[in-house]
């Protein structure tokens, strides 16, 4: 009855801690916790009113969900997925249960706006909590629980063909564009944004947590100075987003605004930018998915690290990535040769350099040619040659074994993929 997943995660935990602080100290969080008033009166509680759940399932089906409010990528990714695949029947259609979510496991609130906009379309409340842990202890949790099927990934093809869920009120449009004529931003104007990943915002964030581990994920900010200088002389207003950025951008530029370090960041102006910006330009960096996948917006990935999480969902996402360097041999990894060794899936540096692996950031130039075909694609004067579709097949086709991916509509640039075309 009790879930196995749930019971080896946690036994792994406490067989960590054991080992890292000893069993003394385990064993003495162990009966701190359980002297808890939560776990002596409102966990014993909810235990049994789960079973009742259970119970009425057939007459009353109510499911809990987790907004994860603590970082934007999982709030925004699992989230809007568990929706879409709630109207697309591959969860049990929201009209048919009764969905409720708590905010998530932390205090922390990566962005106030878009957790008010969820709360306008989903019934949230803090109680939730208790029902979501307890339900995920047993077997039968999993109907209970509300999660999309491969966290998040849309390997359905659902983010085309489904609505956008979230919209913003007359009094936050009205203040987001007031906030826009302070940076200089009129109506009228196109702007694209560019973000990279770096470590400053964890690390002021989460000061006692080891954010290091993928730090494989980061690059420089001014690897996309070029391609904005460029954009700026088309007539467009380039907005590097991000919260507590890591890296300044070296230009005297006046249309490329470093907009978190020059003061005009809010919340509501985070979600408003990803709603109408012209497009993205950024790594594999959770606010990527604001513009993508809240409002299938158009993006450019770029320096994309983990090979296999490719997201090739929508036909207006454009990707180019990191190239895997095998240091002892002195070559780059085949495609196929990341995906079957699996290290197309690794989470951690340390698995990398455990490989022998060394992952290779695109340059500035890779990373202007892929932009600029996007601005051809978004005008329409692209045009995709037999050569360019034969190539887009044949590097695809590497991916039917994953179960990550799915239907694939999105595409590596052209010039990328003919550049490195010894790879597949």
């Amino acid at each position: 009855m009790l879930n196995k997943k749930f019971t080896k995660y946690y036994k792994k935990i406490i067989l960590s801690k054991i080992k890292q602080k000893g069993f003394t100290y385990v064993l003495g969080k162990i009966i701190k916790r359980l002297i808890n008033f939560k776990i002596l009166v409102i966990y014993p509680i909810v235990f049994i009113l789960c079973l009742i759940i259970k119970i009425i399932k057939p007459v009353f089906f109510i499911r809990f969900g987790n907004l994860r409010s603590v970082k934007i990528g999982p709030s925004v990714m699992i989230t809007e997925m568990s929706l879409c695949e709630q109207e697309n029947d591959i969860q049990p259609n929201k009209e048919k249960t009764f969905n409720i979510y708590y905010k998530g496991n932390d205090p922390h609130v990566c962005n106030k706006q878009l957790l008010k906009m969820w709360e306008r379309i989903l019934r949230v409340h803090p109680i939730t909590q208790y029902f979501y842990n307890i339900m995920n202890l047993f077997s039968f949790g999993k109907d209970h629980t509300i999660e999309p099927k491969k966290f998040g990934r849309d390997i359905h093809g659902l983010l085309e063909k489904t609505p956008v869920h979230l919209t913003f009120t007359k009094k936050e449009i009205i203040q987001a564009k007031k906030e826009l004529l302070n940076i200089g931003i009129g109506e009228k104007d196109k702007y694209v944004l560019i973000i990279n990943r770096g470590n400053r915002y964890m690390a002021k964030t989460f000061p006692n947590l080891d954010n290091t581990y993928n730090d494989f994920r980061n690059c420089n900010i001014n690897d996309f100075v070029p391609m904005s200088e460029k954009l700026t002389r088309k007539g467009y207003t380039v907005l590097r987003v991000g919260h507590m950025t890591s890296d300044l951008i070296e230009t005297n530029n006046q249309k490329i605004i470093d907009y978190d370090r020059r003061g005009f960041r809010t919340d509501l102006l985070d979600i408003y930018l990803g709603a109408n910006c012209r497009y993205i330009v950024g790594t594999d960096t959770g606010y990527m998915h604001v513009p993508g996948y809240l409002f299938r917006k158009p993006t450019v990935h770029v320096n994309f690290s983990q090979f296999e999480h490719l997201l090739p969902w929508l036909s207006s996402w454009l990707f180019i990535f990191k190239k895997y360097w095998l240091k002892d041999q002195k070559r780059f990894m085949h495609v196929g040769e990341i995906l079957k060794s699996g290290a197309g899936r690794f989470n951690f540096y340390k698995d990398y350099k455990k490989n022998g692996i060394e992952l290779i950031n695109n340059t500035p130039e890779e990373i202007t040619e892929v932009v600029d075909e996007m601005e051809k694609r978004i005008i329409g004067t692209w045009e995709d040659s037999e050569e360019d579709n034969e190539l887009q097949k044949r590097f695809w086709s590497h991916f039917k074994s994953s179960d990550y991916s799915g239907i694939v509509k999105g595409k590596i640039g052209r010039q990328f993929l003919k550049d490195n075309r010894d790879l597949f």
